[in-house]
């Protein structure tokens, strides 16, 4: 079998077998919507790797808002499957602390609960979208994204959230954190981050030079109009 890199420098056969159907009807959805998908062959991997629990958890990071919104929404319309979506972590709790009340409401619980509700964390599979506008909120989530078991103070082994069958589609605004990046399974970019700043240089570019034309236009059409002949 052949190997490539990744985003993150993990391993992909070069020529995926994708072994689970949702995975292709997923990424026939997303490549409709995003066209420029820059690397479709290694998310449908790792939504293979998802759905036979093989990554615990499973961590997609993406700069672009709507490609985390439309992956969150195509993994939402498959049967079976449980979805939290919309959590900003600068406004709503990660974790209940040691003096939080017992019924703050947090992530952390959100989870178990539908996990609890799909038969158990062994059967369950639960999507979860993330969105971190300032890198206090990638620190945040951290720990609820790393692969350990999620634990309170008071937690046992049977009540630690455990994160096979978890899918965190985290839309990140700015530069990736490095605590971030460490426990991303693959970053989705529909078009790569230096051609899109290079685009923008140039339309900037073009305006500038405009308006400066526009202007130098104006001062000489004033000289001469106030230019008194001989």
């Amino acid at each position: 079998m052949q190997l490539k890199y990744g985003s993150f420098q993990n391993l992909y056969a070069a020529t995926p077998c994708v072994l689970d159907p949702r995975a292709s009807d997923i990424m026939v959805e997303m490549q409709k919507n995003h066209p420029d998908l820059t690397n479709p062959s290694d998310l449908r991997q790792i939504l293979d790797f998802y759905f036979a629990r093989t990554l615990a958890p499973v961590v997609v990071l993406s700069q672009n808002k709507e490609m985390i919104g439309d992956l969150t929404s195509a993994v939402a319309r498959l049967e079976g499957l449980r979805v939290i979506r919309n959590i900003d972590p600068s406004s709503y709790k990660i974790m209940r602390s040691l003096y939080d009340a017992i019924d703050t409401p947090n992530l952390r619980d959100d989870i178990l609960q539908l996990q609890r509700d799909g038969g158990g964390q062994s059967e369950s599979l639960v999507c979860i979208e993330l969105k971190c506008h300032t890198n206090d909120s990638q620190m945040i989530i951290r720990e609820i994204i790393e692969d350990t078991p999620s634990m309170t103070a008071f937690s046992s082994e049977r009540s630690a959230l455990y994160k096979d069958g978890l899918l965190f589609c985290v839309y990140v605004e700015g530069d990736i954190t490095p605590e971030i990046a460490s426990r991303a399974s693959l970053l989705v970019v529909d078009l790569p981050l230096q051609a899109r700043c290079k685009a923008v240089i140039a339309i900037s570019t073009q305006l500038q030079h405009k308006e400066s034309q526009e202007y130098d236009d104006e001062e000489e059409m004033k000289t001469s109009e106030t230019t008194v002949p001989a």
